[in-house]
């Protein structure tokens, strides 16, 4: 489990003193505030976890658990493209630039940008060669057509409305150079869950995102969207099962990837203890119930990557680098 401990990992807490996410130059309407959590400001958004420093956290160890599970950053075929000066990266949703930044230090010729609703990344850490640009890709991708060599987006099922994922997906081929490709990431709800698991899991955030316009089941329509989308080709689908307990043969992943589903329910906590209208004292005794069932009922949930390239069109002059 070393790549989670890593030296590479210390960036989760190594800018807390010289990079305060919340300077004085950062506009107070960018975020608002819910029981001691923050979040974005921005109206009629699925996405409802907070993007303070406790989440930030919880998504940097998200990150390396990811990559863990995939011995990979992205499965698309895009080494070769990544590794050539001047090739162009998009990370939609970047969060806290997690994956912009392992990216950028691991291809440091390439140019990174991410794309979030919210600028929360590190200032003090940043690699030369990321940019971050705040945009809502629902409303449209700020870019010219055929600009990036490869896309990235993960875990956004919690951040489009069932109705926006073909337009996004067509926004995301648009700014893609032919032959590049793109890479979409998507986890399901949790399998074999104990009574307190599915209630919190498969009723309360489930039903939370359906009321919010969200798709939980957006992992099992990744291949879909691309066959359906018309310019695309090279269409590939992998699936890895992620178990929680102890059935996992690597016991300190697995206590690490529960805390990530525990610390993730406390962040949704201000919206599921409305959802399942329970005082704040047994939404928490539903939490820690669920820590116990997810590790040992060997609980479990699938990770899809689904990754295709743009079609050459012979009449244009972009193409990749």
């Amino acid at each position: 489990m070393g790549c989670l401990l890593s030296k590479r990992c210390v960036f989760i807490k190594s800018s807390r003193k010289d990079d305060s996410l919340d300077s004085q130059s950062k506009k107070q309407t960018e975020f608002r505030y819910i029981d001691g959590r923050r979040f974005h400001n921005v109206e009629n958004i699925v996405y409802h976890l907070p993007n303070d420093e406790d989440e930030i956290d919880r998504l940097h160890i998200q990150h390396f658990l990811i990559r863990y599970i995939w011995q990979s950053n992205f499965s698309a075929p895009v080494e070769h493209i990544l590794s050539k000066p001047g090739a162009r990266i998009l990370d939609i949703g970047c969060g806290p630039a997690s994956w912009s930044f392992d990216i950028a230090t691991t291809y440091p010729l390439s140019q990174v940008i991410g794309l979030d609703i919210s600028s929360y990344q590190p200032t003090q850490i940043k690699p030369r060669n990321f940019e971050f640009i705040r945009a809502n890709a629902q409303e449209g991708l700020p870019f010219d057509n055929n600009t990036f060599d490869f896309v990235f987006q993960r875990f956004l099922f919690i951040g489009y409305t069932i109705e926006k994922w073909p337009y996004v997906i067509n926004e995301i081929v648009r700014v893609l150079k032919p032959g590049g490709y793109l890479e979409l990431c998507e986890p399901s709800n949790v399998f074999d869950g104990g009574p307190a698991t599915q209630c919190l899991w498969n009723y309360g955030e489930a039903e939370l995102l359906k009321k919010r316009g969200g798709d939980f089941d957006a992992y099992q329509k990744l291949e879909k969207y691309l066959q359906e989308q018309g310019k695309l080709e090279n269409i590939n689908k992998e699936v890895k099962k992620s178990y929680f307990g102890k059935k996992h043969n690597n016991l300190e992943f697995s206590k690490v990837n529960t805390g990530n589903a525990i610390n993730a329910l406390f962040s949704l906590k201000p919206f599921l203890t409305k959802t399942l209208q329970v005082s704040d004292e047994e939404y928490d005794e539903l939490v820690k119930t669920c820590e116990k069932e997810l590790f040992e009922l060997d609980s479990y949930f699938y990770l899809v990557r689904a990754y295709a390239s743009k079609v050459i069109d012979n009449n244009s002059n972009e193409s990749i680098i």
